[in-house]
């Protein structure tokens, strides 16, 4: 699975179990300015799983850990193991949303814009102007445009815009 770091790809973890253990193997890159980097694992709302702090390791960062099915189920964290991995200097404060479309992620690292979240779906939008820098100008054949504003919706699970929510009762394909 996939590691990330500010909205950008940082490494890779290979997960391995045992019967009673799920052993956890990170792998990244040296950070600038010689950081201390933790790894966490992240699901839906649970509190972030500290995995370890990476080491030097060559050219790169590592983390080596095993931990134990019970105390993985004592955080909330067994049977079902984190859905994402975040590596930083500090904990992160609510479930990070890492995208691999460039595009996209530059448009979340923009200042003015305003974001609707909720675990399936995020609706990014911001002012749409002849007088302001439009942000959505990578992707704007995916954006509406209403009363000024220019709209987004992202589907995290499929990693892709769409054009509407589904109600719950919708089915999704």
């Amino acid at each position: 699975m996939e590691i990330s770091r500010q909205q950008a790809h940082w490494g890779e973890m290979q997960l391995s179990q045992t019967e009673t253990t799920v052993r956890f193997c990170a792998a990244g890159a040296l950070p600038k300015y010689g950081e201390v980097l933790r790894v966490w694992g992240m699901r839906d709302d649970a509190q972030p799983l500290l995995i370890g702090v990476a080491q030097p390791d060559g050219d790169g960062l590592t983390i080596d850990r095993t931990m134990s099915k019970q105390y993985l189920s004592s955080l909330g964290y067994w049977p079902a193991l984190p859905e994402q991995y975040v590596a930083d200097t500090q904990p992160p404060q609510k479930r990070v949303f890492f995208s691999h479309d460039a595009c996209f992620r530059c448009v979340l690292r923009e200042s003015e814009i305003e974001i609707q979240d909720d675990a399936a779906y995020m609706i990014v939008s911001c002012c749409f102007s002849p007088q302001k820098k439009f942000i959505f100008s990578g992707i704007f054949s995916f954006c509406r445009v209403e009363n000024g504003k220019a709209m987004l919706i992202w589907d995290k699970k499929r990693d892709c815009p769409v054009w509407t929510v589904p109600k719950e009762n919708d089915a999704v394909t």
